[in-house]
């Protein structure tokens, strides 16, 4: 049995995490290749981490990788300033793209927003649309884009409106809303991991929902 290679970027959000963790744990995958800019807490067998300057990514040699698993992500008052937030939601995607489809990568799955638009009023979507654009753009056998709910899980920063939003929906019954209901970083990472499974071509959109 041949053994897939992924590679993960955005390892330390709350997706991040899921992806590394399971897809560790998936005997489909021999390797799982992760670029950080700050060293991941725990190891694993299959688990090749390694500390790279985001801004020189074109500079990287190629190497055999199955999958890229695209999970990067920031707000406006982490990254500081707008301009930093589009460099890690829009210019790194992009450039780990750009480096995929160099080396020969097949398939690319992306987390992105509902709602993502370049033409969106809204910053935030109009930033996510720009890096959907630009995954299209590099031109992959397979690209995956995936739009989750709200995300629940454990994050470094603090998000009071997102937290307000997913106390609420676990008020509500499971019926209500089912499409906007939140889903953990695990669910996410699962249904992400088996899409890949599968073999399509194109650009695949997928909005996920919790399951009822």
């Amino acid at each position: 049995m041949l053994h897939k290679t992924a590679l993960v970027v955005g390892a330390t959000g709350v997706v991040g995490r899921e992806l590394v963790r399971q897809l560790c744990e998936n005997p489909a995958y021999g390797k799982v290749i992760v670029w950080l800019r700050r060293p991941l807490p725990w190891t694993h067998a299959k688990l090749d981490t390694r500390l790279v300057d985001f801004q020189k990514i074109a500079m990287m040699p190629p190497e055999p990788v199955d999958e890229i698993y695209c999970a990067l992500g920031t707000t406006i008052k982490q990254a500081g300033s707008r301009a930093q937030f589009l460099q890690v939601d829009v210019q790194y995607p992009a450039a780990v793209g750009q480096w995929g489809r160099g080396a020969g990568v097949p398939r690319f799955l992306l987390v992105s927003a509902p709602g993502a638009d370049t033409r969106s009023r809204l910053f935030y979507l109009r930033a996510k649309g720009q890096a959907e654009q630009a995954l299209k753009d590099c031109g992959y056998q397979t690209l995956d884009i995936f739009h989750p709910p709200l995300i629940a899980g454990e994050r470094a920063d603090r998000r009071l409106a997102e937290r307000l939003a997913i106390a609420l929906f676990r008020c509500l019954p499971h019926n209500w809303l089912g499409s906007y209901r939140p889903m953990t970083g695990a669910q996410i990472a699962e249904r992400m991991i088996a899409v890949a499974q599968h073999q399509t071509h194109g650009v695949q959109l997928h909005r996920l929902r919790a399951n009822p």
